[in-house]
């Protein structure tokens, strides 16, 4: 039986756009291209194209993205938007080729397809939940979820053959107390003003011109790691997603990224940590934020070392100067939240005046926030 994915309706939660519309030099990504996209690479048959439950949903973000589910199965198509968002795009299809012969293999999506024609990459949809989710919907299961991140975070980094990848340049957000007019040109008002509080800054300046003069891309690492690029399966399995920046980099920014997230959602959210029924104080959801964020750190750190160390010492895991570069990543994260904004939130100038403090007194910082005995030099 033949039938042409033209024939299949489809739904999306939201208007698409026209198919004479080009993309990176590329017909645009639409419901029925992502269909004989899977029934070219033998993803989906005729059958299952008949099969009324096929559903289409754009999820475009900074890459037209289409998820393509039918039953308990899923499919992610995603096309570059831009020359850029495309180059990236192929960075990611080039990362899905080295790692799935890896032992990192099983903490990814599963790689369909990629379409140099067409610019089309196909990987599996994961149905899971996003770490925060996760932490909020079973406080019983937070350690064994950190234990897992961790571990697979650390075959990450083992894996030996990083297939010619380009390494990762440091990220653009250490050299912000130095902007040019193009790397500012963008920034929105309230990006404007984090950026002259750097400038003005001499902790702020001296943290991040100082990982980026540490800066050593000798693991293959994600590059852009933080909640919304893990998945947990309903079996407990993280599987780590959108490898855009992926390949050989600095292990501490990976770490370092999953560490402050944690302090992030402490700031901005209280509530989350504690049980609404429970009336808690804002000082007692405060104290019980930092007690699950020295929890998650124990056991995800003290998995990664042991998984990439083969013992508990964190020494022997070569993560030097870890809590500065928790500082810079907490930089990251304050210049963020500036993002279409006329002002700074609160949260952006606590988080620059923490990213100070873990640069200027890294084994403090190291105590309060994570619970860890780290000599870091403090001054």
């Amino acid at each position: 039986m033949h039938t042409d994915p033209a024939d299949v309706v489809v739904r999306a939660d939201r208007l698409t756009a026209e198919k004479s519309v080009f993309t990176a030099g590329r017909p645009v990504l639409d419901e029925v291209t992502a269909l004989r996209a899977l029934a070219a690479h033998g993803v989906l048959g005729p059958e299952q194209m008949l099969d009324p439950r096929l559903t289409v949903v754009d999820e475009s973000r900074r890459c037209r993205c289409l998820i393509v589910r039918l039953a308990d199965a899923g499919w992610v198509v995603k096309q570059g938007t831009s020359a850029e968002t495309q180059e990236t795009l192929d960075r990611e299809a080039e990362v899905y080729r080295v790692l799935r012969g890896s032992s990192f293999a099983p903490y990814l999506p599963r790689f369909s397809a990629f379409d140099d024609h067409t610019g089309l990459l196909v990987t599996e949809f994961v149905d899971g939940q996003a770490p925060r989710d996760a932490h909020i919907a079973d406080p019983a299961r937070r350690p064994v979820t950190a234990v897992g991140i961790g571990a697979a975070l650390a075959r990450l980094h083992t894996v030996a053959d990083d297939g010619g990848l380009p390494a990762q340049q440091p990220p653009p957000i250490l050299r912000c107390g130095h902007p040019t007019l193009d790397s500012i040109e963008f920034h929105s008002p309230a990006s404007l003003e984090v950026v002259r509080t750097i400038q003005s800054s001499p902790a702020l300046s001296e943290l991040l011109d100082g990982v980026h003069e540490q800066w050593s891309p000798g693991a293959m690492g994600h590059g852009d790691l933080r909640g919304d690029n893990i998945l947990i399966r309903p079996s407990g399995e993280p599987v780590f997603i959108d490898w855009e920046m992926g390949g050989p980099g600095d292990r501490r920014w990976d770490i370092a990224g999953l560490l402050t997230e944690r302090i992030v959602w402490w700031l901005t959210d209280p509530d989350a940590w504690v049980p609404m029924e429970a009336q808690a104080t804002a000082n007692a959801a405060a104290a019980a934020g930092l007690r699950e964020i020295r929890e998650f750190a124990h056991a995800f750190l003290g998995s990664y070392v042991v998984t990439y160390a083969g013992e508990l010492d964190l020494a022997k895991a070569g993560l030097d100067d870890l809590m500065r570069w928790c500082g810079a990543r907490l930089v990251q994260f304050a210049v963020e939240q500036t993002h279409q904004r006329s002002v700074p939130l609160a949260t952006s100038r606590q988080l620059l005046q923490m990213a100070a403090n873990f640069h200027t007194t890294p084994g403090v910082a190291a105590r309060t926030f994570f619970g860890l005995a780290i000599d870091d030099g403090d001054r």
